[in-house]
């Protein structure tokens, strides 16, 4: 269940642009999934089609090249502080 789930948020990431981490509709697919009711091979075919779906969407995705690493550690320090501040 957990595998379908960060496939399809990958492929969905690599679509947009934007993370999005609510199921929406699939939710009841993945929990029958998690709850043994879906067989094997279903399970497997899915993994295989996000996977294709997200290899697709890295061919097309919005995101950049490279990662900004100075905005990103810039974030992180600043969430760091204010966690150190409450804490």
């Amino acid at each position: 269940m957990h595998l379908l789930r960060l496939l399809a948020s990958a492929r969905d990431v690599l679509r947009t642009g934007a993370l999005t981490v609510d199921v929406g509709e699939e939710r009841e697919r993945l929990l029958a999934v998690k709850r043994g009711q879906v067989p094997w091979p279903e399970v497997e075919a899915r993994m295989a089609r996000l996977e294709r779906e997200a290899g697709e969407a890295l061919r097309r995705t919005p995101l950049p090249a490279r990662p900004d690493r100075r905005r990103i550690e810039d974030f992180l320090v600043r969430a760091r502080r204010a966690s150190a501040l409450r804490g």
